[in-house]
């Protein structure tokens, strides 16, 4: 077990002082990091230019739409806008 723990031990430090591993572990680690972000980036795009053509209506109005920057407030402004158009089934 002392063994293990002792080439586990030289192969780190032989790793951790050898410039040229650690600028390619680097170089792959930022490959890998910038094609799940591009991935994740294309199929969000994707997913969008879809909905757009074929998921949604082209006549919504921009003033039916509730948008808040906080969500603390949605459930107030949805509340509002269903007390409202209670009281505007009444007055017909």
């Amino acid at each position: 077990m002392v063994t293990a723990f002792n080439l586990v031990g030289t192969g780190v430090s032989n790793a951790l002082n050898n410039p040229k591993l650690i600028m390619k572990a680097a170089y792959m680690s930022l490959l890998i990091f910038g094609a799940f972000h591009f991935t994740r980036l294309g199929v969000n795009i994707t997913g969008k230019v879809l909905m757009s053509n074929f998921g949604k209506p082209s006549l919504i109005r921009e003033t039916s739409k509730i948008h808040s920057r906080t969500f603390v407030n949605l459930p107030y402004l949805y509340m509002r806008r269903a007390v409202s158009r209670m009281q505007r089934r009444t007055e017909q």
